[in-house]
């Protein structure tokens, strides 16, 4: 009874790994950027992802779904360490007989500062920082209509606990959906800590992410779902 149990959770492992890989197999010849070899490592991987997930206990399938930025870089790290076997990640080149020396063209024209600065202009685009972060408010406003007092707020921000914006040469405003029931939401003081840069730490809480199934870090963080939020945020930015 045992080695039929045993013979039928093979049997199920084994299906369910084929048909994940058929479906990646089919997403990625859909990318003409994908060579056919590639195409078969990964769907044998996906397969081989879905056959040792599909047993596991509900708990630890939920654990994995809320680790999901983790199990990423876990999977990335395996899959690149066969590139440092000895005779790993080795590609065999042609190398022809002569090469036609070529100069290039230089760095072109050197300019001064001050004409790279105005060409620099040119380039640039106003945006009002309200445009990319969306609604902000600075601390008067923050204490006349959602009562969150200027001590409050400034011991927020010495601590790193609330995303400030510099906008102008001295005043900093505070993107308004960073809040909840009247403090940061919880995971916003993580978020700083590994990204020191305010202004990108805040666009990239504002913005959909595929880590996150295409969802706002923001959202989750004020759903109390931090873990999930920090674990993709060291994936982006822990490395750099």
């Amino acid at each position: 009874m045992a080695g039929s149990q045993m013979q039928l959770g093979r049997a199920r492992q084994a299906e369910v790994a084929d048909r994940v890989a058929a479906k990646v197999a089919d997403v990625l010849k859909a990318d003409a950027t994908f060579e056919s070899g590639s195409v078969a490592l990964s769907a044998r991987i996906a397969g081989a992802a879905a056959a040792a997930i599909v047993d596991l206990p509900v708990s630890a399938r939920r654990e994995l779904s809320r680790r999901q930025g983790e199990l990423a870089r876990r999977i990335r790290g395996l899959v690149e360490a066969f590139s440092d076997a000895p005779d790993g990640g080795k590609i065999a080149l042609e190398i022809p007989q002569g090469v036609e020396p070529s100069s290039g063209e230089g760095l072109g024209k050197i300019v001064t500062a001050e004409e790279g600065e105005r060409l620099l202009g040119e380039l640039a685009v106003a945006r009002r920082l309200e445009d990319w972060a969306g609604p902000v408010a600075g601390a008067s406003e923050l204490q006349r209509d959602f009562g969150i007092a200027r001590s409050t707020l400034n011991r927020w921000q010495h601590a790193g606990e609330v995303i400030a914006l510099l906008k102008g040469t001295k005043k900093h405003v505070y993107p308004i959906e960073q809040f909840i029931d009247g403090r940061p939401a919880k995971g916003i003081g993580a978020i700083g800590s590994l990204v020191p840069n305010q202004r990108v730490a805040w666009l990239w809480l504002c913005q959909p992410n595929p880590m996150l199934g295409g969802r706002r870090p923001i959202d989750l963080l004020k759903q109390d779902r931090a873990d999930e939020v920090i674990d993709a945020a060291q994936t982006y930015f822990a490395a750099q």
